[in-house]
């Protein structure tokens, strides 16, 4: 029994007992008997009350001064989360570089409209431009096409059409909107291409002479 009592003290904190103590004595000085057990003179209860008074202000000061216990758990994995680093934001230099072939599919007002390739033929890192080929699946039309990149933003001009193609680059396709001067909601998308060209798509179509 003095074993468990002895492990409850050592578990309990400083302040807890200080104020339960001060509580204790601030009792002593009211009453002579406590439980038949223990005893108080008259002259030992003149100082019970400024004994327990002084545990009790005490116990309150360390427990208000004492700070919050956390979990040993949490602090574990705090650190984890904190060192943590977000992953480096996708370039559009990676997409749009020499000799890249991705696959385009516009968008209208939601519904499908033209699907082709284009092919970047030069890209120039410091002038943050590129050119390309892109070939309409439509009428296998081939237009020498330009635009600019700059981190994971992207442009192209069309020099047939009145329009702007508008994007942003992620890890393995460019999303954007097309401008146009008419009337229109044209949405486009570009992926690295998963399959091959034909010879002639790389280089043009061929002359009929």
């Amino acid at each position: 029994m003095s074993a468990e009592i002895i492990d409850a003290l050592k578990n309990t904190p400083i302040p807890t007992i200080l104020i339960f103590a001060g509580l204790f004595f601030i009792l002593l000085a009211f009453v002579s008997k406590v439980g038949g057990v223990i005893e108080v003179q008259p002259a030992q209860q003149k100082w019970s009350a400024p004994i327990g008074l002084a545990l009790l202000a005490a116990g309150l000061v360390l427990a208000l001064n004492t700070p919050p216990t956390t979990n040993s758990s949490s602090n574990e994995s705090s650190p984890s989360a904190t060192s943590a680093v977000p992953p480096p934001p996708i370039s559009c230099a990676a997409l749009l570089s020499q000799g890249k072939t991705l696959t385009w599919s516009t968008r209208n007002f939601g519904k499908a409209d033209n699907i082709g390739t284009l092919q970047i033929v030069s890209a120039n890192a410091e002038e943050k431009r590129w050119e390309g080929d892109q070939l309409t699946k439509a009428d296998r039309s081939v237009s020498r096409v330009s635009g600019s990149f700059d981190g994971v933003e992207m442009t192209m001009d069309h020099p047939t059409e009145p329009e702007v193609w508008f994007g942003r680059c992620g890890s393995s396709e460019i999303k954007g909107v097309i401008k146009t001067t008419y009337e229109s909601q044209l949405t486009f998308e570009m992926n690295k291409q998963s399959f091959v060209l034909p010879r002639w798509v790389s280089h043009g179509p061929q002359s009929t002479n």
